[in-house]
């Protein structure tokens, strides 16, 4: 059973566990060409899941960032972010990048759990290809968020050929909305 981090051990304390799923997913997001990209789906998907069960609203923009929303107190509160990048490299170890993005989720279910809101309200993003293993091309996920991303990345290619544009299209992103 793979539990969100957070949840409650039985003697009362919260701890980040040790999830099959997720030790399996950073292990094969190090790997290249379409293990890489099945990896990549079920981590983000991963994340979709534990976002909900957070208690945030979910979704995905245009690069591949995985957002989840916790609402604050008041509508018109401004917004914390809370990011990390779940892609990783071959030898980075385990939880490079994901650990910060499942600590985040980890705190947010804490939240919800008690029925707490902040004064403001909680944005976890998971930021998609930070590492620049495809395309050479680094940070793309916290660019795209930043508002610095470069439309001209777009046509850079992989070694097998496919620009980065069809990449995304076929993952089911749409590059134009960057």
């Amino acid at each position: 059973h793979d539990r969100c981090a957070g949840e409650e051990d039985g003697d009362g304390r919260r701890a980040l566990r040790r999830e099959p799923r997720r030790d399996a997913l950073a292990e094969r997001l190090g790997q290249t060409g379409r293990e890489r990209e099945f990896a990549h789906r079920q981590a983000a998907a991963s994340l979709r899941d534990w976002m909900r069960a957070a208690g945030m609203t979910v979704g995905i923009d245009a690069v591949g960032n995985v957002t989840g929303h916790y609402p604050a107190e008041n509508q018109a509160a401004k917004t914390l972010i809370v990011a990390s990048h779940y892609d990783t490299v071959r030898n980075a170890g385990r939880y490079d990048g994901m650990l910060g993005v499942v600590a985040a989720i980890g705190c947010v279910h804490v939240l919800h759990q008690r029925g707490t809101r902040r004064p403001f309200a909680l944005e976890v993003v998971g930021f998609a290809d930070e590492e620049g293993v495809r395309f050479g091309a680094t940070l793309l996920g916290s660019r795209a968020l930043a508002g610095t991303f470069d439309p001209k990345l777009l046509d850079s290619r992989d070694g097998a050929g496919t620009s980065m544009r069809d990449a995304l299209t076929a993952f089911g992103l749409h590059p134009g909305n960057i």
